[in-house]
């Protein structure tokens, strides 16, 4: 019996120390503090910090061969103060900013081309760079199309942050309109 509370004494201070242990390299690198409301954690979850100003109606030459692709881009803005992580942000751990759009018959999405980030240093981390998009940026996407209109739906799955907090990821949906004459 004497043993089993021992045992039992010691596994909650072996639990206690070793959360104790993490919580400040946890808080220190996600910036978050108890209490501390961020940027978007008090504000509506309909909330997008980016996006598309780019006309959602495009037009691109027709065709059914593979050489004749199409390049469209896609411009979107960030609110000011954010910045989101690029597609390729330097850690596993990070959220990349991925477009993601469905094919409907008559249309292929040969490749999606992000922009290159800007490498930002931020004081939760200083020895580490952060590759980011900042203001607007814009997605190039290759398409071929067969003749007539074709809807596409997508979606830009990113994570908003400041230099201090960063906000739950999100999910812009798209609805595009394209003509292929």
């Amino acid at each position: 019996m004497r043993w089993q509370s021992f045992l039992r004494t010691a596994a909650f201070r072996l639990f206690v120390g070793c959360a104790l242990c993490w919580l400040p390299t946890a808080m220190a690198q996600s910036a978050w503090q108890p209490g501390h409301a961020g940027i978007g954690f008090a504000q509506p979850h309909a909330k997008q910090w980016v996006q598309l100003v780019s006309s959602p109606e495009l037009t691109v030459k027709a065709s059914k061969q593979a050489r004749n692709q199409q390049t469209v881009e896609l411009r979107f803005v960030i609110q000011t103060g954010l910045h989101i992580n690029s597609h390729t942000p330097h850690s596993q751990f990070l959220i990349p900013t991925t477009l993601t759009l469905d094919q409907p018959t008559g249309l292929k999405i040969a490749k999606v081309e992000y922009p290159q980030g800007v490498d930002y240093r931020f004081r939760f981390s200083p020895k580490d760079a952060v590759s980011v998009y900042t203001g607007e940026f814009g997605v190039l996407v290759q398409v071929r199309a067969s003749p007539g209109q074709h809807t596409l739906h997508g979606e830009l799955h990113y994570q908003a942050c400041d230099d201090r907090t960063c906000n739950p990821p999100r999910t812009l949906p798209l609805t595009l309109n394209l003509a292929a004459r």
